[in-house]
């Protein structure tokens, strides 16, 4: 900084700006729709304000509202608040009445300015109104100010949200803007020539940075009229009329402009900077620009900050290998008047490269929380002599020291066990090239169960598959990240900051999970006779008449069928040609499961009805619990357990075997087959198999896997452990019967995964009590729920059906149902359709 500089030596944002006007007296300071206001102009504006003020009782540490919509003379006021000596509280016109009224009981507001008219109307009639248009500002000779602020005045009070729902208002003092632009300043290449964009609401805190940015350094601070700002083709257009060369955006509001400055032809602009602040950075955007604009690029700065440490903390400059590299959140290093602490929950220091909360001390570090000192001492702390405040936020140290911003640590969302971050459901929808936006919340159903809702604004002519975005969405990340249900939207909602209004993506979810019912004949009736997830259920009921009732006997389910247009159906009920024809509106059987083995698929075809089931999605999960069962019946898993209850430990009876070294026969080699030969042979067991089409090409390519093609007998009387993968069908009925049984070692045990009665259980009885084989584990009877006296036995392991899927695999299995069910009604076939 040089003398000229009018940051040397000031001690409030007041004296800064009297530097400047000596400095800049006749330069243009504001700018808006052609209109140039210079900075003499803006000073006599502001001290007629500070009298006007005064004449109202207002004095030093006095909060005045200011309630005006952005425009060139809110900068006016803004200063003339500052002159009189109190601070000033944005209260943004747009904002909900309740929020309002809320925001100035808590900061004790006895006087505002704006539009008395619109005061009222905001439930702030209670409060004395100067309307700005009747005493406008320059019509009183310039004066003295009866106050000058001392550095650690309040200067602004701005609201945040709070989280208990009530926002909080944030006191920000002279000295710490000051501190902002005496540190950031220098970073950047920045003079009289410049001119800076003005395009957040005054609520927001990145406005103080628009504003007295320029003003600090001699620029013009162009004021970006609210229908351009909604208006991205005029916005850009306005970017280039007005030579902008310093543009702040978050990122979600950056993404459109992008977009719009590729779809123009990347027209010529004069941006130098663009200034990224309040949201995680969207690198993917950032390049695509770059790219669009060649040499003409400007740099790209990456900001992090939050309000209580004055609008910024650190600082990055986006390179060429930030745009390609792994880390997707770059925010570099602390500003010069900043430091950065990463503790984990015991405020003790985490080692580089492990995520920790960000603790920032410095000038930056703001007063506290209005009239909220007990939240003040929680969220700001002093250890040894320094105080810090606790951010909320999570980073990790790269090695080059810089910082990746991970998300916040008590505003994730728990979803099926897993913590999500929603940016990351939102950034891999935008890659669809369907979807122009998305924004994605969690609500609840009425049992508790949480639900991913994604809102979402289609690309092009507005086709909206949910289908398709749900493939996509299944190709790109972790099933739990899958949203459960999609709405569209034309627009996603945006605070008057321009950023992404959560709490309004919120009561979107919450209002789209629950629409008005439809016409009683517009829904369709669906009979549900097995168990499907919940979230599944919950999404049918919403849309469709939906009666559940779990395995009815066979003369019920005719009776039920009566009417239904769909029957969703796993393995415990059969659809036969009986059902079918009781049923004359039937349009649709669903299968929640692979297999259709209970479902008679001529008499559907000659009745014209749709079937369709869900192959594949659960064998990876069966494999591995059957494998568990193998382990479970090899250890005396059951015996233990028993044993332990009853206060006795026979150790000599709980000896069991090991599975390494050992053969495991599979009968049927399918895709859940397959995938526990994978876990077996990793295991050193030896495989064999019993397979459909047993021909010479098949045993080489089966070698060629590590399985050996044998006949069921071979398989039987080697087998250390037999594990039946079949469908349930008229050959397979009681396949393991007395004689296979008998065929079996009395040292093996029996693994069934199968549907139904392919073992004869009463044989399976009787072999097990007189020591035929040594033990089996069940995940299915033949009477799904009753094993009976199976279950007396200490060497057999029983688990339910339903258990057989891991609950990421019911549910999705309950997402594909879903989405094939609605392509099926609307008349179109889907790739699991049954013949």
């Amino acid at each position: 900084m040089t003398s000229a500089d009018p940051l040397v030596g000031a001690r409030s944002l007041t004296d800064l700006f009297a530097r400047s006007v000596r400095l800049r007296g006749d330069a243009a300071a504001l700018s808006e729709s052609g209109r140039k206001i210079t900075y003499a102009e803006l000073d006599e504006a502001s001290d007629a304000v500070a009298v006007l003020l005064a004449d109202a009782g207002v004095g030093r540490g006095d909060l005045v509202g200011v309630l005006l919509e952005r425009s060139h003379r809110v900068p006016g006021w803004i200063l003339g608040i500052l002159k009189s000596g109190a601070a000033y509280v944005p209260l943004d016109p747009t904002y909900p009445r309740e929020r309002l009224h809320y925001m100035v009981a808590d900061a004790q507001v006895k006087i505002l300015v704006g539009d008395p008219e619109q005061a009222a109307a905001c439930g702030l009639d209670g409060v004395d109104v100067i309307d700005p248009r009747s005493s406008a500002p320059g019509v009183t000779p310039p004066v003295e100010p009866a106050a000058t602020p001392d550095p650690q005045d309040p200067a602004y009070v701005i609201y945040t949200s709070g989280s208990t729902g009530q926002p909080k208002g944030c006191v920000v003092t002279h000295a710490n803007v000051l501190a902002l632009l005496e540190a950031t300043l220098p970073l950047f290449d920045l003079g009289p020539r410049d001119r800076w964009s003005l395009f957040h609401s005054f609520s927001f805190d990145f406005s103080v940075w628009e504003l007295w940015g320029p003003l600090a350094t001699g620029g013009t601070a162009v004021v970006i009229p609210a229908a351009a700002a909604r208006a991205t083709e005029d916005f850009l257009r306005l970017l280039a009329d007005e030579g902008v060369t310093v543009l702040n955006q978050v990122p979600s509001v950056f993404r459109f402009l992008a977009r719009e400055y590729a779809d123009s032809g990347a027209p010529d602009l004069a941006l130098r900077y663009v200034i990224f602040g309040g949201e995680n950075v969207d690198l993917d955007v950032v390049k695509a620009y770059t790219d669009a604009a060649g040499d003409r690029a400007p740099e790209f700065v990456n900001m992090y900050g939050v309000t209580e440490t004055t609008v910024f903390t650190t600082v990055r400059t986006l390179t060429p290998a930030d745009l390609a590299g792994a880390v997707r959140s770059p925010i570099g290093v602390p500003l010069p008047h900043l430091s950065v602490r990463l503790l984990d929950g015991e405020l003790a220091p985490v080692p580089d490269g492990e995520a920790g909360e960000m603790w920032v001390a410095g000038t930056g570090v703001t007063a506290g929380y209005l009239h909220r000192p007990e939240l003040t001492a929680d969220r700001f702390r002093t250890f040894d002599g320094t105080r810090w405040y606790r951010t909320g936020d999570l980073a990790r140290r790269l090695p080059d020291g810089a910082l990746e911003y991970l998300g916040r640590n008590d505003q994730q969302v728990k979803i099926r066990g897993h913590r999500v971050e929603l940016a990351e459901v939102e950034e891999a929808l935008r890659a669809d090239a369907a979807v122009h936006d998305a924004a994605a919340a969690v609500t609840y159903d009425a049992d508790g169960t949480a639900v991913l809702v994604t809102l979402v604004v289609p690309a092009g002519d507005g086709a909206f598959s949910v289908a398709a975005l749900r493939r996509h969405a299944r190709a790109t990340v972790p099933a739990y990240l899958v949203p459960n249900r999609f709405l569209r939207v034309d627009t996603l909602p945006l605070t008057p900051s321009g950023k992404l209004d959560r709490r309004a993506v919120q009561e979107l979810a919450q209002a789209g999970g629950a629409p008005p019912p439809a016409p009683a004949a517009a829904r369709t009736r669906v009979l549900v006779v097995d168990p499907i997830h919940e979230s599944a259920l919950a999404e049918l009921r919403r849309t469709h008449d939906v009666h559940v009732e779990l395995r009815p006997p066979a003369d019920r389910l005719l009776r039920l069928v009566e009417d239904v247009e769909v029957i969703v159906v796993r393995s415990g009920v059969r659809i036969d040609a009986d059902v079918i024809r009781a049923a004359p509106r039937l349009k649709v059987v669903a299968r929640a499961g692979s297999g259709v083995d209970n479902i008679d698929l001529d008499a559907a075809e000659a009745a014209g009805v749709a079937v369709f089931n869900v192959p594949g999605v659960s064998a990876p999960a069966v494999a591995e619990l059957a494998l568990g069962l193998m382990l479970s019946a090899a250890r005396h898993i059951v015996l233990a357990d028993r044993q332990v209850r009853a206060g006795v430990w026979n150790k000599a009876a709980l000896a069991g075997i090991e599975l390494g070294g050992k053969t495991l026969g599979l009968v049927g080699l399918g895709q859940i087959g397959s995938r526990l030969a994978e876990l077996a042979r990793g295991m050193g067991m030896r495989v064999v198999a019993t397979v459909d089409r047993d021909t010479p090409e098949r045993r080489v390519q089966l070698r060629g896997q590590g399985i050996e093609a044998v006949p069921l007998e071979e398989l039987l009387a080697t087998a250390d452990v037999v594990c039946l993968a079949v469908p349930l069908t008229d050959r397979t009925h009681h396949l393991i019967d007395d004689r296979s049984l008998r065929a079996m070692r009395r040292s093996a045990l029996l693994v069934n995964i199968s549907r139904g009665p392919v073992v004869d259980e009463e044989a399976l009885y009787r072999a097990l009590t007189e020591g035929e084989i040594a033990g089996a584990a069940l995940d299915v009877v033949a009477e799904e729920g009753n094993p009976g006296r199976l279950a007396e036995l200490d060497n057999v392991v029983i688990t339910p059906h339903i258990g057989a899927m891991s609950a990421d695999s019911q549910e999705r299995i309950g997402r594909i149902l879903l989405d094939s069910l609605h392509e099926v009604l609307a008349g179109r076939k889907v790739a699991t359709s049954c013949r």
